[in-house]
């Protein structure tokens, strides 16, 4: 049980922030870019718009 209390311990045994991974311990940077987002939004509103225009099909089609 003290080598598993051990490992959980931030700085034991060369684990956690403080073992001299600095790397760890850096926020992430952003890797998608403002145009891949853009296209990523217009592609899930054309989605959407085409969902919307089959339901309404579908809608049409139908016979009261």
């Amino acid at each position: 049980m003290g080598t598993v209390y051990n490992a959980n311990r931030p700085g034991r045994f060369g684990t956690g922030a403080s073992s001299g991974n600095v790397k760890a311990a850096l926020p992430r940077t952003n890797s998608v870019t403002a145009s891949q987002a853009r296209a990523a939004r217009r592609r899930e509103a054309r989605r959407d718009e085409q969902a919307v225009a089959a339901w309404l099909r579908e809608l049409a089609g139908r016979t009261r």
